[in-house]
């Protein structure tokens, strides 16, 4: 399940998934947060992890997009996992 995190100039939403057990992470954990831009004929989407930064699907962002989202989520990263793990404590 993906939550609202922010909505950004532009019409860009970003939400995260709650905190997701995954052996392959140093951390043994991850969460996904998925990047979401109307346009004239549907979406652009790209969908990132933390904590690593990963991109895991980039549909339609031009390369300044994708630097700004990335600039968007390490800005934002702490305060998206706190949040990520506040939702696993009250599912």
């Amino acid at each position: 399940m993906l939550y609202p995190y922010a909505e950004f100039p532009g019409e860009l939403s970003v939400t995260y998934s709650q905190v997701i057990k995954d052996p392959s992470m140093k951390t043994g954990e991850k969460i996904l947060v998925h990047f979401e831009k109307p346009t004239d004929f549907g979406f652009k989407e790209a969908r990132y992890s933390l904590p690593d930064f990963k991109e895991i699907y980039n549909y339609d962002f031009t390369k300044t997009e994708t630097k700004n989202n990335l600039d968007i989520l390490k800005r934002n990263a702490p305060l998206i996992t706190e949040c990520a793990k506040e939702e696993k404590t009250s599912a």
